[in-house]
């Protein structure tokens, strides 16, 4: 048999797709024989032979059996995102917030215990603080989550986990997942990082450690259009997570929603590129603005240099600032806006507005918003892809009204 060439067999060695690439052929292989993700809509898959049908069920053998836990569709969509991540696996569910609540019952009940960050969504905050208590999993708040040795004194020995959003909704706090990462470890214990305003095209949490990422895919992965969520990570997880809660639980994602997130994502990384640029140059003008007190912005204020270090390729749409003034001048201001919707979602074509204290997270006591750093004059902006000037005049233009 002729040897092949040196030149030859180099020729032929598979190459690393760069993430920008993956974006569109990850999760493929050459077995694939359509152009674009087909969509499967069936309930149910064949499942040939007796003996087959007993592994398919026990975990033995990988297959599609019912879509309440795989689907064809849902898999090219799980396997493209494990490719962006460089996780070993993905798992797709309903919702972000299903994503969220199905990892804390897999990885924290019974009598498990968390440690958060709290600087959180608020629908993730009132399910940490009201709803997973009621099922016995108990979870510490972290006051300061920049100080890693509040973290740590808030660690038990029953902790199951320690859990951070990075950037964080809606005051845009950068963490350093690495540091958390090795403080975790430490403890024996894992990281979970919610990465939905970062998306695999600004970071990538398990690079650095993390042990396993969520996402709210309907944020910027879906460009606004359909609802759906993630739980990426190594294979061992995501497998005991499909035969146990997943499975029983049934927050599955549909395949019609998995096809549409696929399209989407060809598109993340030129999209999260506006997003970025845009934010930046609005916060730029906010920050010098005489009825803003503040924005939240990475890129504004003292930390603005650690958080390039730790997020170099950018920080995304969402930002927020305060009107000078309070609440009510802060609602005169929404109020007056002609472009940005009043919405509530992130990520976006179109540039949104809301007024968290009132809305996303008025679930929280004031107390509790005060100590998350959301004050009553707080808006928060979904930046998305238009003109960044127009964005600017449409927010001169209101605040002129106060």
């Amino acid at each position: 048999m002729k040897k092949k060439s040196k030149k030859h067999a180099e020729a032929e060695k598979p190459w690393k797709l760069k993430l920008k690439t993956l974006e569109i052929h990850g999760g493929g292989s050459e077995k694939d024989t359509e152009l674009r993700p087909g969509l499967y809509r069936a309930t149910a898959f064949p499942l040939g032979s007796f003996e087959r049908a007993e592994k398919l069920f026990a975990g033995e053998e990988r297959g599609f059996i019912y879509t309440r836990i795989n689907n064809p569709s849902v898999d090219k969509l799980e396997r493209r995102l494990a490719a962006l991540e460089s996780a070993e696996a993905a798992l797709a569910t309903s919702s972000g917030m299903s994503a969220i609540a199905l990892l804390a019952l897999h990885l924290a009940a019974p009598g498990g215990h968390i440690v958060s960050s709290n600087r959180l969504y608020g629908g993730v905050f009132h399910l940490f603080r009201e709803n997973l208590p009621k099922l016995g999993i108990s979870v510490k708040l972290v006051e300061n989550p920049f100080d890693l040795k509040l973290w740590e004194k808030s660690i038990k020995p029953n902790t199951k986990f320690l859990y951070v959003e990075t950037p964080s909704n809606p005051v845009i706090d950068v963490f350093d997942v690495g540091a958390l990462a090795r403080l975790a470890h430490l403890h024996n214990i894992p990281l979970v990082v919610d990465g939905t305003l970062a998306t695999p095209a600004l970071l990538a949490p398990l690079k650095f450690g993390a042990d396993a990422v969520v996402h709210s895919l309907s944020k910027y992965m879906g460009d606004g259009e359909v609802i759906g969520g993630a739980i990426l990570g190594k294979q061992k997880l995501i497998d005991d997570l499909r035969l146990t809660w997943f499975r029983d639980t049934g927050p599955c994602i549909s395949p019609d929603n998995a096809v549409v997130l696929c399209y989407h994502i060809e598109s993340l990384f030129g999209r999260m590129a506006e997003h970025c640029r845009n934010a930046s140059l609005v916060a730029k003008y906010l920050a010098r603005h005489r009825k803003v007190e503040r924005v939240y912005y990475p890129t504004v204020g003292t930390k603005s240099r650690f958080n390039k270090k730790l997020m170099p390729k950018g920080f995304g749409g969402l930002m927020a600032f305060e009107v000078r003034g309070g609440a009510k001048n802060a609602r005169t201001v929404l109020e007056n806006l002609k472009l940005f919707w009043h919405a509530p979602n992130i990520g976006e074509a179109r540039s949104l507005v809301i007024h968290p204290a009132t809305t996303t997270h008025g679930q929280l006591t004031p107390k509790e918003r005060a100590k998350a750093g959301i004050p009553d004059g707080m808006l928060r902006l979904s930046i998305g892809r238009e003109h960044p000037q127009d964005l600017i005049d449409d927010l001169a233009q209101a605040l002129g009204k106060i």
